[in-house]
C-alpha cells in the first residue's frame, strides 16, 4: 500500500512539473507573439509614412508640370544599363529614345523657392551618398570590382524605388494625373543619373564592353581564363613554371609535369593529361622548388614526412634524405648558387647543398654519390622566443643584394622577421610590425618576397594583410588589407616587377601596383573547400597559374594591350 501511494505521489509530481513547463512555454510564446505584433505595427506605420511622402511628392511633381513644359529637349540618345543577375552573368537592356534635359535648366529650377520638398529630397539623397562614400573610403580594400558592384547596386535601388513610386501612385491617382507627372519623373531621374555619372567616370569604358566570366579587362591588362588542369585528387600546394613545363605538387602525394606547348593550345573545354607523374612521397606534399641549369632540371619537394626529395626530370632519377623531424613548410633554392633552404615545424631553418653540387663534381655519372653530402646541413638557423621552446618558421626567402647574401625568416608566433647572415649563421637584423586589430593576434606570415629593384620585402599574413618593408631601414612602408581571408601566396610578374599578385583562402586573386599601392583588379578563381581557397600562384611571361584546395589548377592568359 505504501508503494502504491509513492507511485501516486510521483505521478502527481510529474503532472505538476509538466503543467509548469507548459505554462512557461505558453508565456514564452505569448511574449514572442507580442513582439511580432509590435514589429508588424511598426512596419505598417513605416509603410504608411512612405505612402504619405510619395503622395506629397506626386502632388509636387504635378505642380511642376508647367515648368517642365518649358524645358528644352536635346537630341535623343540611348542609355545602356548593365545589371548583374543572381547567377553572376551580365544582362544588357536598352531604353528606347529617352530625352535628356540640359544641366543649367536643372540648376535654375532647384534654385527657386517654390520647390523646398524636391530640394530637401535631393539634399538628403546627396548626404546619404556622401556618407556611403566616407564608409567606402574607410574600407581599405582597393578593389575596382567592389566599387563597380556598389555603384550598380545604388543605381538598381533608384530604379526599384522609382517602380515602387509608380505602383503606389497608380493606385491613388487618375490616369491624367499619371500622364502629367511624366515630365517631373524625367526631371528627377535625370538629376539622379547625372549625380551617379560622376561616380562612374572611371568605369565608362568598362561599362561599354561586354564582360563575361572568362575575360576581365582593367586598364591595359587582360587576364583571360585559358583553361583548367584537372588531374590532382586533392589540394594543389605548389606550382612552378620551369623551362617548357608546368610542375604541380599536391596533397595527393604526387608531382605532375605538364607540357607548356599543350597548355598554349588548350581552351576552356580542353582536358589535358600530364606528361609525367612522380609518385615518390607517401605523405602529402606541402612545398616545392626547382633549379634549372641546362640541360638539367632539378625539382625539390617536401611535406608531412619531413624528408626532402630531389628529382632529375630528364633522367628520372630520385634522391631523398631525412631533413627534419616534423612537417616541412617551405623550400627555397638559391637563385644562382647550389644551396637550398628548408623550414620546418620542428623550429629550425636549415641550409643544404643542392644536387647541382653532385653534378658539378660528376659524382652521379661515376656512381660515387654519397648521400651524406646532402644529408649534412651547411647551417641551422633557430630562433628561441621564450623558455617555452623554439618559434616555428612558416616563411623564408633569400635576400641577395650585391655580394651580400642573407635569408629572412617569418615565424608563426612572433611579430618579427629575423634576418640571418648565411656566413656567420647569426641574426643581424629584426624587422618588427604591429597588429592593427589588438583582438586578432594571428598574423602568421605565409609568404615572403624580396623585390631587388624597389628594395621591398613583401609579406602576406593570416590577418588578411599585405605588408611592405624597406629592406634598408627595416621599417614598414605600407600595410594593405589584401583580402577578406588569410593571404596565402604572393607572386611578382616577370613582365612587370612593379605588379604584384596575391591569392587568399577567400578564393580570389588580386593584382596590385606596388608603386602606388593600389589594387588593379580582382578575379574570383577558386571555390572554397573546408574553409580553404587558394594555396599557391605562379607566373611566367605569358601565363598565370593558381592552385587551390579544390584540386584544380587554373591557367590565366596574361598579355599587355597597347
Amino acid at each position: 500500500m505504501q508503494n502504491f501511494n509513492n507511485v501516486i505521489d510521483y505521478l502527481k509530481g510529474e503532472v505538476l512539473d509538466r503543467e509548469e513547463e507548459w505554462k512557461r512555454e505558453r508565456q514564452e510564446y505569448q511574449t514572442a507573439i507580442i513582439e511580432l505584433k509590435g514589429q508588424l505595427e511598426e512596419q505598417r506605420n513605416l509603410n504608411k509614412q512612405l505612402i504619405e511622402r510619395l503622395e506629397k511628392l506626386e502632388q509636387f511633381k504635378v505642380s511642376l508640370k508647367p515648368i517642365t513644359d518649358n524645358i528644352k529637349l536635346q537630341n535623343k540618345k540611348k542609355f545602356h544599363h548593365r545589371v548583374k543577375s543572381d547567377n553572376g552573368t551580365f544582362l544588357k537592356s536598352e531604353m528606347n529614345e529617352q530625352k535628356l534635359i540640359t544641366q543649367p535648366n536643372i540648376e535654375k529650377i532647384l534654385q527657386k523657392d517654390k520647390k523646398p520638398l524636391l530640394q530637401n529630397f535631393l539634399k538628403e539623397l546627396k548626404n546619404e551618398d556622401i556618407q556611403e562614400d566616407q564608409v567606402q573610403n574607410q574600407i581599405q580594400i582597393h578593389s575596382p570590382i567592389n566599387l563597380q558592384l556598389l555603384q550598380s547596386a545604388k543605381i538598381n535601388q533608384i530604379l526599384i524605388n522609382q517602380n515602387t513610386y509608380n505602383t503606389c501612385s497608380a493606385r491613388q491617382k487618375h490616369h491624367h494625373q499619371r500622364s502629367n507627372s511624366n515630365g517631373a519623373s524625367e526631371l528627377l531621374n535625370f538629376a539622379l543619373q547625372r549625380k551617379k555619372q560622376t561616380l562612374e567616370t572611371s568605369q565608362n569604358e568598362l561599362n561599354s564592353m561586354s564582360m563575361t566570366e572568362r575575360e576581365i579587362i582593367v586598364g591595359k591588362e587582360i587576364f583571360q581564363t585559358k583553361g583548367q588542369l584537372r588531374s590532382h585528387l586533392d589540394g594543389v600546394r605548389s606550382i612552378l613554371f620551369q623551362n617548357n613545363y608546368i610542375v604541380t605538387a599536391s596533397e595527393d602525394c604526387t608531382i605532375k609535369l605538364w607540357n607548356l606547348n599543350d597548355v598554349q593550345q588548350m581552351n576552356a573545354q580542353t582536358h589535358l593529361e600530364p606528361i609525367q607523374t612522380i609518385r615518390q612521397h607517401d605523405r602529402p606534399i606541402f612545398t616545392m622548388t626547382s633549379y634549372f641549369k641546362a640541360p638539367q632540371i632539378h625539382l625539390y619537394s617536401a611535406g608531412v614526412d619531413g624528408t626532402i626529395r630531389t628529382y632529375i626530370a630528364t633522367t628520372n632519377q630520385c634522391f631523398s634524405w631525412r631533413a627534419h623531424t616534423d612537417v616541412i613548410w617551405s623550400l627555397k633554392h638559391h637563385p644562382h648558387d647550389q644551396r637550398l633552404l628548408s623550414s620546418s615545424a620542428d623550429g629550425s631553418v636549415k641550409m643544404w647543398k643542392s644536387l647541382g653540387v653532385c653534378y658539378q663534381y660528376d659524382l652521379i655519372r661515376k656512381g660515387n654519390l654519397n648521400l651524406e653530402m646532402l644529408q649534412n646541413p651547411l647551417a641551422n638557423f633557430t630562433f628561441k622566443k621564450s623558455m617555452t621552446g623554439l618559434s616555428i618558421p612558416t616563411a623564408i626567402e633569400w635576400i641577395c643584394k650585391g655580394f651580400n647574401e642573407n635569408i629572412i625568416c617569418g615565424y608563426s608566433d612572433t611579430l618579427t622577421f629575423i634576418v640571418y647572415d648565411v656566413t656567420t649563421v647569426k641574426a643581424i637584423q629584426q624587422i618588427r610590425f604591429d597588429l592593427d586589430n589588438q583582438f586578432n593576434n594571428n598574423a602568421q606570415p605565409n609568404r615572403i618576397l624580396f623585390n631587388n629593384e624597389l628594395k621591398y620585402i613583401v609579406s602576406g599574413h593570416d590577418d588578411h594583410k599585405i605588408r611592405f618593408f624597406d629592406s634598408n631601414s627595416s621599417k614598414v612602408c605600407k600595410t594593405l588589407i589584401g583580402h577578406t581571408d588569410a593571404v596565402t601566396d604572393l607572386c611578382l610578374f616577370s613582365k612587370n616587377v612593379y605588379q604584384l599578385a596575391s591569392v587568399s583562402h577567400d578564393g580570389s586573386m588580386r593584382t596590385w601596383d606596388i608603386r602606388k599601392f593600389q589594387c588593379l583588379h580582382e578575379i574570383p578563381a577558386h571555390k572554397q573547400k573546408y574553409d580553404e581557397g587558394i594555396y599557391t600562384i605562379a607566373s611566367n611571361n605569358q601565363f598565370v597559374a593558381t592552385g587551390g584546395a579544390d584540386g584544380i589548377v587554373k591557367i590565366f592568359n596574361y598579355q599587355n594591350v597597347i
